[in-house]
């Protein structure tokens, strides 16, 4: 099975391009015929560290700091890359099949996590009893029964909300999706250019419409793949969930062109002002913050609301640290985790440097007075109730598979794109996971 995944991974990777550069600010990673050697050039200990670039430039300025700092105290010479999290995959792949893969990588836990079931990571369970991690950070390090991906920071999501477009409508903040929906449509002014709703839907890679599909199929009572590990999509529940996710498209309280959006579509919607309400990290709140205090002001958080089922899910995500098992220095990769997490200080910073985009995995950062700040512990506590992101699926391999391919997005496209039934979407959707689920 496990490969067959790989087969099919390195597939996908080669139709879409091993060469492409890094976007999104990162740096080139070494070509990938280019041997990694164990050592430096003098024989000391190397390590070649992937950072998955992130939007706020401070993070790259501190992980680098860090990065020399190890390498100065502990003899290290040090080839510390960040690569746009879009090209992380592609390079990743193209890395270990050609024996060159980095020793120690940054990036999100689906992806990660990919890689550790394919028997690609080292198992980090001596790190992760070396720190007092939170629960939430524990489950998330599991692969079957081993650790095999060391937390770096929550990026649980958050609802933001126009307050204002909201407040000159006389309305309270929704509770349910049926209220928001209605609420919708009384904000509403496509004829000004302005939607009520910003939800993007464009298979382009990312998480944020995956994970948007997934909690609506949850919170109508549906599921993916129950906890034994068996395809249960195709339900009642689904396809009423289909239907109410059809409905905000077709009745023009989302624009046109979110259809093909990617996962910065929303953000930049909600920037711009043509949208009032979406579901995403922090980095939204960060960017408002710094750049557009005005907007920020009218910007309320507030929890997911809940569907037909009662229930209100958060799926969340992590960054996470992976050790690659074929790099050449395993030992002092974990070695700089160990470093990482000892400087707690800088840990700190770095956390509250990405503002509310990331949360703390570690125990004891919460009654800061970064956290206790009102605008910023609506995130910290999310993230604790937060689940995963294919829920409640077993962690394993075919789960990550079927999140990271956007089985979900895809589906819904077959809806809004080429005018399937919710229904026949809904029959697509169970045909691709048991494609995952049920190869040999």
């Amino acid at each position: 099975m496990k490969k067959k995944m790989l087969a099919c991974l390195m597939a996908a990777v080669m139709t879409m391009g091993l060469v492409a550069g890094c976007g999104g600010g990162g740096e080139e990673p070494k070509d990938a015929d280019t041997k990694t050697e164990t050592g430096s050039e003098d024989g000391g200990k190397k390590l070649v560290f992937w950072d998955k670039a992130e939007y706020v430039d401070e993070y790259a300025t501190l992980m680098k700091d860090l990065v020399e700092q190890f390498a100065e105290e502990e003899g290290v010479e040090v080839d510390y890359v960040n690569v746009a999290a879009a090209d992380m995959k592609q390079k990743l792949m193209a890395a270990i099949e050609a024996g060159n893969a980095p020793d120690l990588i940054v990036g999100d836990d689906t992806l990660v996590g990919q890689f550790a079931s394919l028997d690609q990571l080292a198992d980090v369970s001596d790190v992760m009893s070396e720190f007092e991690f939170t629960d939430a950070a524990m489950s998330m390090s599991m692969i079957g029964d081993s650790s095999y991906m060391i937390p770096q920071g929550f990026t649980a999501p958050g609802m933001h909300v126009r307050k204002d477009k909201w407040e000159e409508k006389g309305l309270e903040m929704p509770t349910t999706w049926e209220e928001l929906k209605e609420q919708a449509a009384k904000v509403n002014d496509p004829a000004n250019g302005f939607y009520a709703l910003g939800f993007a839907m464009g298979a382009s890679g990312g998480g944020d419409a995956e994970g948007w599909v997934r909690a609506i199929i949850l919170d109508w009572g549906g599921q993916t793949v129950n906890e034994k590990g068996e395809v249960v999509v195709n339900s009642p529940e689904t396809v009423e969930a289909f239907k109410f996710i059809k409905s905000l498209y077709d009745e023009g309280l989302i624009s046109p062109d979110a259809v093909t959006g990617d996962d910065s579509w929303n953000n930049q919607a909600y920037l711009a002002g043509t949208a009032g309400l979406i579901c995403n990290s922090g980095s939204v709140m960060a960017a408002m913050k710094n750049d557009d205090p005005e907007l920020y002001e009218k910007t309320q958080i507030i929890p997911y609301p809940a569907g037909p089922s009662g229930e209100a899910y958060v799926l969340s995500g992590c960054n996470v640290f992976g050790v690659l098992d074929s790099g050449k220095n395993v030992d002092v990769a974990k070695d700089f985790v160990r470093y990482y997490f000892t400087n707690q200080d800088k840990y700190e910073e770095m956390i509250e440097v990405m503002g509310s985009m990331w949360q703390p995995v570690i125990e004891g950062m919460e009654d800061s007075e970064f956290w206790q700040d009102e605008a910023n512990k609506p995130w910290l506590e999310s993230s604790k109730l937060a689940v995963r992101t294919y829920y409640p699926a077993p962690v394993d391999d075919r789960a990550m598979t079927c999140f990271s391919n956007q089985f979900g997005v895809k589906a819904v496209q077959e809806m809004l794109i080429n005018g399937a039934t919710p229904e026949e979407a809904v029959e697509s959707l169970e045909t691709s996971f048991k494609e995952v689920y049920e190869a040999e």
